[in-house]
């Protein structure tokens, strides 16, 4: 039993830099709502912490994959931070992008 705790305590070890740096852009992001008292209803308050996370983990794995540990450290909670606005600016303009990135006119 304690082989299983060392093995998940070598892991947390392994993630926690991109675990405090996505909490870190959570929290931000929830100051920031409360801050600019920003009405939403608790359905909205899940749907815009998940984008957040998304967008934190997404990068996350990013830097991960490129050996940006020192970047990392800033470009997630970054990204968490700005989850909710890169995802609303895709689906508002998923047609052009796309269109841009097959390379065919509208």
């Amino acid at each position: 039993m304690s082989e299983f705790w060392h093995d998940t305590l070598g892991v947390f070890g392994k993630l926690s830099t991109w675990i405090v740096s996505i909490s870190v852009g959570i929290t931000a992001k929830i100051s920031y709502e409360v801050y600019v008292k920003r009405t939403l209803t608790m359905l909205q308050w899940f749907a815009i912490i998940g984008m957040s996370l998304i967008s934190g983990y997404m990068m996350s794995i990013y830097c991960h994959s490129n050996g940006w540990i020192t970047q990392g450290q800033y470009l997630v909670p970054i990204a968490t931070l700005m989850g909710e606005k890169i995802f609303i600016y895709l689906i508002e303009n998923y047609k052009s992008i796309i269109a841009k990135f097959l390379n065919l006119k509208k």
